[in-house]
């Protein structure tokens, strides 16, 4: 009994030196990391996927950095000239992740930007295509046939080649391992063009039959 009532008397001092513990140093400790605040980022009003941030969208606001990400933006400058991801609110945290430099991606962001678009031609034979050569970023003269003639015209000399997509509209560059050659065939190309050589693209493909000629070899 006696040895019973020593190891509850040794058991009950070492919950109260816990207990003292708890209550003199790791719970004031917790407090005051919770009474700690910290300037993050906010938005002034909602915004839709693909906004360009400026810097009369986003306010500073004072919150509790107790449990707080590491990754939620603190300066406004991190996150400036760039564009929402996904969609966002006000009330939302603003994490790097959700901004990117481009809406989709530096190549057709440089296009728009220049006031080109993106327009699609068919490829008829493997012969029109290259004989599958053709890779985006390559520069293209594109001829046709109009009233049965040849026609190459200096507009459509030096297209940049966007994509080159199969018959599923898939784009090769991601299938390009693909063990499936059927998938691997060129149908179409999306050629970078402004509004000029776009009008040109449309007749050219309206005529049916389109042939590219490969000028320079791209990098992306």
């Amino acid at each position: 009994m006696k040895k019973v009532s020593e190891n509850k008397i040794l058991v009950g001092g070492i919950c109260i030196v816990v207990a003292a513990i708890l209550a003199f140093l790791i719970l004031p400790s917790m407090y005051k990391q919770k009474e700690k605040t910290i300037f993050i980022c906010r938005l002034m009003s909602d915004i839709p996927a693909g906004t360009k941030i400026e810097t009369e969208m986003l306010k500073l606001v004072e919150v509790g950095s107790y449990g707080l990400p590491e990754t939620v933006v603190k300066n406004t400058d991190d996150i400036v000239g760039k564009y929402a991801k996904v969609s966002m609110t006000t009330d939302d945290y603003l994490y790097a992740s959700k901004f990117a430099d481009y809406v989709s991606d530096e190549r057709l962001d440089k296009a728009v930007a220049e006031g080109k678009r993106l327009v699609a031609v068919s490829v008829p034979s493997n012969a029109a295509s290259v004989a599958n050569h053709l890779k985006s970023g390559d520069k293209v003269t594109v001829a046709y046939y109009d009233d049965d003639n040849v026609v190459i015209d200096d507009i459509l000399k030096n297209i940049e080649i966007y994509s080159v997509e199969n018959e599923d509209a898939q784009n090769l560059d991601d299938i390009h391992d693909s063990e499936d050659k059927d998938n691997s065939i060129a149908a179409s190309v999306t050629l970078i063009a402004n509004d000029e050589q776009a009008e040109r693209l449309v007749k050219a493909e309206y005529s049916g039959k389109v042939h590219l000629i490969l000028e320079n070899r791209g990098v992306v």
